[in-house]
């Protein structure tokens, strides 16, 4: 199959699994019907370790979203992940898991190692990597995995953890942009969601995980650094993550998961159908450097626009922090409901 044909294949996935979600909305899946609590369960991505799932169980049958795998993997991963999504309501969950490449892949062990992104980037073809995406994206769904948080889409900065870390493909926004697409059609080919990050380009910032950091301006990122990001947008792919860095001339000062502008601008390019998911709220950026709780990060984000917060630890006491919010409106209940819509189809198609 062409890139072109499995491009269009999965945008049509998708578009079909969110006309049927949502014309099967009256019932139980009508997310205007759930109580605050509901809705603010299935806007959590929650952390879940690898090493012992079974402590994730309360938060899938609360009804989350979905499980974030950390840490080396047990070897029936996949007969624990179906005991898991069978306890989801609607037996509905996305599991997902960092399979960049590299140093950022929770599940080499089970599906394979697979190597950097800058050395994808050297040594393979677009087409090339597309047809590796695919191979490794059939292993993951083979153990029960529908949502990779990959590909990375920043820009390539020498000396930056971008380049150090091999976690960027090219530094040429448009070369990079192909590389990006073609990882995204390989995995969504293969029944997994790809997930785009760090918008709107982190290549030049900090590690966000130890410190606040701040991009180049707004107008500098829409020359470059968003470039690969617009092209993943236009071929269809599932999410989008974004960045705790700070973006001058668009967040105010704030990191772009705080800012209702920076969510704005990312809805406006991803069009209305895309998840937008946080990165992980217990990261320093967010946390830390703002003297905030994570339960505080993930209403700040949500009520920013996001539509998923990357949380871990007390899921439970960060949900009643977003359940309280969008009862008393900081959280606007008509825009929770919104994006439970977006997650009810995102789980349809790939969950």
């Amino acid at each position: 199959m062409s890139a072109s044909a499995d491009s269009a294949s999965a945008r049509v996935s998708v578009v079909e699994s969110a006309s049927s979600v949502i014309g099967r909305m009256p019932g139980g899946d009508d997310p205007t019907a759930w109580s605050n609590r509901k809705l603010a369960t299935r806007l959590m991505l929650v952390g879940a370790s690898n090493s012992n799932l079974t402590a994730s169980k309360s938060a899938v049958l609360a009804g989350a979203a979905g499980i974030v795998l950390f840490g080396t993997p047990p070897r029936p991963l996949a007969r624990q992940l179906r005991a898991l999504r069978s306890a989801a309501p609607e037996g509905r969950l996305l599991v997902s898991s960092d399979e960049e490449g590299g140093m950022v892949q929770r599940l080499a062990r089970l599906v394979g190692k697979m190597p950097t992104a800058k050395h994808i980037g050297q040594t393979k073809t677009p087409a090339q990597t597309q047809a590796y995406a695919l191979k490794y994206g059939k292993r993951l769904k083979a153990l029960g995995v529908g949502s990779n948080l990959a590909p990375v889409a920043d820009l390539k900065y020498s000396g930056s953890w971008t380049d150090r870390d091999g976690r960027a493909f090219q530094a040429a926004p448009i070369a990079n942009a192909k590389y990006v697409m073609a990882f995204a059609r390989g995995m969504q080919a293969a029944g997994v969601m790809a997930t785009v990050k760090h918008w709107p380009g982190g290549g030049a910032v900090v590690d966000t995980h130890k410190s606040a950091g701040t991009t180049p301006s707004w107008s500098a990122l829409q020359r470059r650094d968003l470039v690969p990001f617009r092209a993943a947008f236009a071929a269809g792919v599932g999410a989008v993550m974004i960045s705790h860095a700070k973006v001058p001339g668009l967040s105010a000062g704030l990191p772009a998961t705080q800012s209702k502008s920076a969510f704005a601008a990312a809805r406006s390019q991803a069009g209305d159908r895309t998840l937008i998911v946080t990165d992980s709220l217990m990261m320093a950026a967010v946390t830390k450097a703002m003297s905030q709780t994570q339960a505080r990060a993930a209403v700040r984000a949500l009520a920013s626009g996001a539509d998923l917060a990357l949380v871990q630890g007390n899921w439970a006491a960060i949900r009643g922090a977003i359940a309280d919010a969008i009862a008393n409106g900081t959280i606007p209940r008509a825009q929770a409901i919104a994006s439970a819509r977006r997650v009810i189809t995102a789980q349809q198609s790939w969950g």
